[in-house]
């Protein structure tokens, strides 16, 4: 199968070496020691999309504030897209047409056990959320969702083996590169950085090599989304948007086609309940 354009959304929390906020938190001690090897890890995955083929790869930046990559830092044919004020959480300009998508990612919000760093989206603000009635807490697999819709396979994950559980409990074709065990949610086994970005390189080429066989995840339309947030008055102020119902005093729902969902969800995590 020709590839080319490949897709590649970068979190952080799921990296080798990465397990509290010392690394995740822009205040963090070690947090410039993991931007930078966040962004050669990156590489690895950029590296072997070229060596297969690949004419354009566009990187997101989709931790926290989401200008975590210094641009520098990026293979330098790749494209970064940074900044926080975005119409999507971490699937920006994804309805351009990719043929492939690679995420860098986390396990869900007390989706498994030993899930390092284990959250959706706002760690602080959500407790769960569900896709037509199916709890969908890790984030790859909501960012598959929309990759989806517009017809992009994910082919590849990096992160922790809960992570790759998950991932592949949803689809179990997507090739998952584990850097990490996680032996709580602050503490892991990791592998050296040079061995991860062999192991990314590798696991890419792979995933590449089989993307024909990877299907997109679609959901069948109408979505009905529900989020159970950590604090009732966030349903009560996210429910104040038309045609969003608060079944439960912690809980709000909204059925309605891929594009509104996809919106609402950047409109609700991010722009209001992330000011509560």
């Amino acid at each position: 199968m020709s590839i080319k354009k490949v897709y590649i959304s970068a979190d952080i929390e799921g990296m080798e070496g990465v397990v509290s906020s010392h690394q995740t938190s822009r205040k963090g001690h070690d947090f410039n020691i993991a931007r930078k090897r966040l962004a050669e890890d990156v590489n690895a995955a950029i590296q072997a999309c070229l060596d297969f083929g690949a004419k354009e790869i566009v990187v997101c930046d989709a931790h926290a504030d989401m200008e975590n990559i210094i641009l520098e830092d990026l293979h330098p044919k790749a494209q970064l897209i940074s900044g926080a004020m975005r119409s999507s959480l971490q699937m920006q300009m994804i309805e351009e047409g990719f043929d492939a998508v690679i995420i860098f990612g986390h396990a869900g919000a007390g989706q498994s056990f030993n899930g390092v760093i284990d959250h959706t989206y706002n760690g602080r603000k959500i407790y769960n959320i569900r896709m037509n009635g199916i709890t969908m807490n890790t984030e790859a697999i909501l960012n598959a969702v929309i990759a989806g819709h517009y017809n992009a396979p994910l082919i590849a994950v990096v992160g922790d083996q809960a992570l790759a559980e998950e991932v592949n409990s949803f689809i179990p074709e997507t090739e998952t590169i584990i850097v990490k065990k996680g032996l709580s949610r602050f503490s892991a086994l990791s592998i050296h950085p040079t061995k991860a970005r062999e192991l990314i390189y590798d696991g890419v080429k792979k995933a590449l090599e089989k993307t024909d066989k990877i299907k997109p995840f679609k959901l069948t339309e109408p979505i009905t989304m529900e989020i159970d947030f950590k604090d009732s008055n966030m349903a009560e102020v996210a429910a104040l948007i038309p045609g969003v119902t608060r079944p439960e005093p912690r809980t709000i729902s909204y059925t309605g086609d891929s594009k509104t969902i996809f919106d609402l969800q950047e409109l609700i995590i991010f722009r209001l309940v992330d000011r509560l």
